[in-house]
């Protein structure tokens, strides 16, 4: 129901503020027109002031300045002054007339004491002075805008410039008007006028509320009858509308019920489809498959095997159901393979490896299989799936490139062994010529009839040891140069250095050149082939060697070998030469086959030491600048059971 008393107080609320804004903005419009108009009055009021003294005081204003604040307090032309403003202000409200020379000073004012007083920093002053007018209202007991000083009646400032016949400043004339009774006039005016607004809206409001609250009875009196009828009627529609919406939903759950079943049933038609057809093209595609494809229980009875496997090994599923996988092992797998295998896929996992396996005809091949296990719903292993690819062709491809590469490795230490010739030599002749001395010494001492044994023995002494160093820097080319198939075995790198560098070291001294070795403590033992391991540093050292030989101008003459760990699983070697740099051109194509600055050299051994560290999942590498040398460096992966 509407509350028209309500609505209607609010409405009067309303109303009222919007009276008291309007009334208010008429007051400050009644207001700012006085203002304008007292000030405009005033201005031309001490224009009229100026106009009518000036031609009688104006030389005199001009030479106040050199008049001292007494002198002018008692001048004639003051007093003259005060008594033709006293005649001509007589009946008007003017409170103060001042006047200011060119220089800020007050020569006269209707307040005795105020002249002789500069007043250079009064704005209305400096307004005038540059020839614009300025009037200003100031309200009783409010601070004035130009002298600053707190008045206590409403008046208004009025200051002119004062202009001779040529356009020119003489001086500025300032005019005080009371504005008082006007402004009180104003303020009486609006109270009476706002008195009467609120009077006429009080008798208005009192009339018009009594009508509404009226008219608010009548209209609650009607409300509430027809609420009683609507609540009857709505009543009657409710009950209506209920057995209506109950009929309804029977209807719409029924029809609900025979759409979600009809929808249930069209989606499991679907789905067995779409398994159907998965189940097809699964079928096609493992009937199809280039790789071989075997099913086994989980007892690892065979119950599938795909045409590929029958292809391949020979089998066909007749022969092979109810066997299981071992029907295919060579006994060429080592048994720790399988030993992986059985633990990976017993644990549920999945196992990925190569198997040596056995034709039905005999003949063995590789495969790179996959087995996984199926498991049901409660996570229990009940199949096992193995997808195998026949890969005998490329493992034939592997041993022959490794054939070939070891092949390659052995030529290189031939053609190493064969540059370091004269040095070998020179290293054994010095054995042979010790035993050749040791020989002579012997039989010169058994010609003389008094010979002593112990001097037979020092020589025969001599000679073994001498046929035993002899023995062994043979026993090193030897095994060195011979030709053998790569064997991996745990090698200890700063082992093998020292070994690999009593081949070379003698060829360094012979050139004036000293190897400094600089060895890593507590080194990871490497799984790698000694001899090929050997090849690689003594190709390095023989390149350094070489690399600075005939260069006397290089100082220090030492060539520094340095092994250390970069991280747990990696072992790195050094060999490094202050010699000549090599140019960034020839950098990039060091390690190409065949690339080679030396005037005798085949271009080989760089890319044989590279093919050899990267065949042990290494890396070869080279660094050369100007002022630091030359650096090989290369990489060895630690063997597993050695990383910590």
């Amino acid at each position: 129901m509407l509350k028209l008393v309500r609505h209607y107080m609010l409405i009067s609320t309303a109303f009222i503020a919007v009276i008291a804004v309007l009334i208010g903005l008429h007051r400050q419009d009644m207001l700012s027109q006085l203002v304008h108009f007292a000030e405009h009055e005033n201005t031309d009021l001490a224009r009229s002031f100026a106009n009518m003294i000036w031609s009688r005081f104006g030389n005199h204003v001009s030479a106040a300045s050199d008049l001292s604040k007494n002198a002018l307090q008692t001048h004639p032309h003051t007093q003259e002054l005060e008594k033709v403003l006293s005649t001509i202000s007589a009946g008007l409200p003017i409170l103060k007339v001042k006047i200011y020379n060119l220089r800020g000073l007050t020569v006269f004012s209707t307040d005795g004491r105020e002249i002789g007083e500069s007043s250079v920093d009064n704005p209305g002053y400096l307004s005038a002075v540059n020839g614009e007018p300025a009037s200003k209202l100031t309200y009783g007991e409010s601070r004035s805008a130009f002298s600053h000083l707190v008045e206590t009646r409403d008046l208004v400032e009025s200051y002119i410039p004062i202009v001779n016949e040529h356009g020119i400043t003489e001086g500025v004339f300032e005019l005080y008007t009371d504005v008082t009774p006007l402004l009180t006039k104003v303020k009486t005016h609006t109270f009476k006028l706002t008195l009467g607004s609120i009077a006429a809206f009080t008798l208005l409001y009192i009339a018009l509320f009594y009508l509404v609250h009226r008219a608010q009875r009548t209209i609650h009196t009607q409300y509430s009858d027809i609420t009683e009828k609507n609540v009857a009627l709505e009543r009657e529609i409710y009950d209506r509308l209920a057995a209506e919406d109950a009929l309804q939903t029977a209807h719409d759950k029924l029809e609900e019920r025979v759409a979600d079943r009809t929808r249930e049933l069209t989606l499991e038609v679907n789905e067995r489809k779409q398994a159907e057809e998965n189940l097809r093209k699964l079928s096609v595609a493992v009937e199809q498959s280039p790789a071989m494809t075997i099913i086994t229980d989980a007892s690892e009875a065979i119950e599938y095997v795909n045409p590929r496997f029958t292809q391949i090994t020979g089998y066909e599923l007749e022969e092979v159901l109810n066997q299981t996988p071992r029907i295919l092992k060579s006994g060429k797998t080592p048994t720790a393979v399988y030993t992986d295998l059985w633990a990976t896929i017993s644990a549920g996992n999945e196992w990925r490896g190569e198997l040596q396996n056995r034709k039905k005809n005999g003949e063995l091949f590789w495969i790179s299989t996959s087995i996984s296990p199926i498991k049901d719903d409660n996570g229990i292993v009940t199949y096992y799936l193995g997808v195998s690819e026949d890969i005998t062709s490329r493992k034939k491809f592997e041993e022959e490139v490794r054939e070939r590469r070891d092949e390659l490795a052995h030529v290189g230490r031939v053609s190493i062994i064969g540059e370091m010739a004269t040095s070998l030599a020179h290293e054994l002749n010095q054995p042979l010529t010790v035993i050749s001395g040791s020989a002579q010494l012997a039989l010169s001492n058994l010609s003389k009839p008094d010979s002593e044994p112990q001097g037979h023995r020092d020589a025969l002494q001599q000679i073994a040891e001498q046929a035993h160093r002899a023995e062994q820097i043979v026993r090193r080319v030897r095994d060195f140069i011979k030709k053998t198939e790569s064997e991996l075995q745990l090698i200890d790198v700063n082992t093998i250095l020292r070994s690999a560098i009593n081949l070379i070291k003698l060829d360094a001294h012979e050139h004036g050149l000293e190897i400094r070795l600089a060895l890593g403590h507590q080194l990871p033992l490497v799984r790698a082939d000694r001899i090929q391991v050997e090849q690689v540093l003594l190709n390095l050292v023989h390149n350094a060697v070489d690399a600075m030989k005939n260069r006397e101008d290089v100082s220090p003459r030492v060539i520094t070998i340095t092994t250390n760990r970069q991280t747990n699983d990696i072992v790195e070697i050094f060999v490094h030469n202050p010699g000549p740099t090599i140019p960034p051109s020839d950098l990039e194509h060091i390690f190409d086959p065949f690339f080679t600055k030396k005037e005798q050299g085949l271009g080989m051994g760089l890319s044989i030491a590279r093919s050899i560290v990267e065949a042990h999942g290494g890396n070869l590498w080279a660094n050369s600048s100007e002022g630091s040398g030359t650096t090989f460096g290369f990489s060895l992966p630690a063997a597993q059971e050695h990383q910590q």
